[in-house]
């Protein structure tokens, strides 16, 4: 039921909104239609939402006590931090692998290669996602207030993160905001594995990536981003279920 009702999320945003938008929207790069910018923006968009709401399972096991029963059982804190990141990764990672096969719809050609490299990506990010869930929650103890945080951070995670607009001819600030979320180059790391295994122009990847001194940031140097922000997330997910 989960996988039914959270497909229809990614449907209705490629099928209404991003053909609506491309209907009236052009990007600056010829044969690039908005809605294939848009397609691997809701794949990170979905990993978003399903990836850190995923912790709000710990809230509910503290609420039930269960989560009491974990932290007096004789594993370490560490284990318990990773069980949780790592149940929500599986989970979320699972649940948008559907979205992959809506790319022939909006102009997006799979190819096994394209799936192949996608997918890894896909677990990275929700690794990610889920570590940051993990490490607020670990110390919250009201369920409510754990879903209005993750409402509050989820919004400007995504449109600071060019998932639903290109990082381009944006004010100084909003600038700044987007080459500090590391979710900015994850995302763009699913755009470049999209845009370089169809037949999409080459000069789109440099066009819409998100650049630092004038240089597009190369896929690489994207991962590092992505692996070293998931580890820090983890070690204060890890260290928050020590504190508690």
């Amino acid at each position: 039921m989960r996988v039914l009702t959270g497909f229809s999320f990614p449907l209705l945003w490629l099928l209404i909104f991003g053909n609506g938008i491309s209907a009236s929207l052009s990007l600056p790069i010829p044969g690039v239609k908005f809605v294939q910018f848009l397609f691997p923006g809701i794949i990170a968009q979905y990993l978003i939402f399903t990836g850190m709401f995923s912790a709000i399972s710990i809230l509910q096991d503290r609420e039930f006590g269960f989560l009491k029963e974990i932290l007096v059982s004789p594993i370490s804190r560490t284990a318990i931090a990773l069980g949780k990141i790592l149940g929500g990764a599986t989970t979320s990672s699972l649940q948008v692998l559907p979205i992959l096969f809506l790319g022939p719809l909006v102009g997006v050609n799979l190819t096994v290669k394209m799936i192949l490299l996608l997918i890894p990506a896909i677990i990275l990010l929700a690794i990610a996602l889920s570590s940051i869930g993990v490490a607020i929650t670990a110390r919250m103890k009201s369920l409510d207030a754990g879903q209005y945080i993750f409402q509050f951070l989820a919004f400007p995670l995504v449109m600071l993160s060019g998932a639903v607009f290109p990082l381009h001819n944006l004010p100084v600030w909003l600038n700044l905001l987007t080459k500090i979320n590391p979710i900015s180059y994850a995302v763009d790391i699913l755009r470049k594995i999209v845009f370089e295994n169809s037949n999409l122009p080459p000069q789109a990847i440099e066009s819409l990536s998100p650049t630092i001194n004038g240089h597009v940031v190369a896929i690489h140097h994207e991962l590092l981003i992505v692996v070293l922000f998931s580890s820090v997330m983890i070690f204060f997910a890890s260290r928050a279920f020590h504190k508690a």
